[in-house]
């Protein structure tokens, strides 16, 4: 509930300040900061559940090792704090 929460605020913020002008790098901040947190706390959620065995058993430990890698994946997108947050690979034709 939290996430969806999240992502109105972060759109709605981020659609404000592009229809104002003003603003908008803070939004876009904002915007991707909301992202992260959800990517870090449903990480948090995956693992916990995992680790406590809540997860189906027909899920299987090959099903849930592989969502866990591609969630381990999709944390490697985030920013490392103090990095700058360009891409981490050149662009293709660059």
């Amino acid at each position: 509930m939290a996430s969806i929460t999240i992502t109105l605020l972060a759109t709605s913020v981020l659609a404000d300040a592009l229809r104002s002008g003003q603003g908008q790098r803070t939004a876009v901040g904002f915007y991707g900061i909301a992202f992260d947190v959800i990517a870090l706390t449903f990480n948090a959620v995956w693992r916990y559940a995992r680790r406590c065995r809540l997860l189906s058993e027909g899920l299987g430990s090959a099903g849930a090792s592989a969502i866990g890698r591609r969630f381990q994946l999709a944390l490697a997108w985030l920013p490392i704090p103090g990095e700058s947050p360009r891409p981490r690979t050149p662009a293709i034709g660059a």
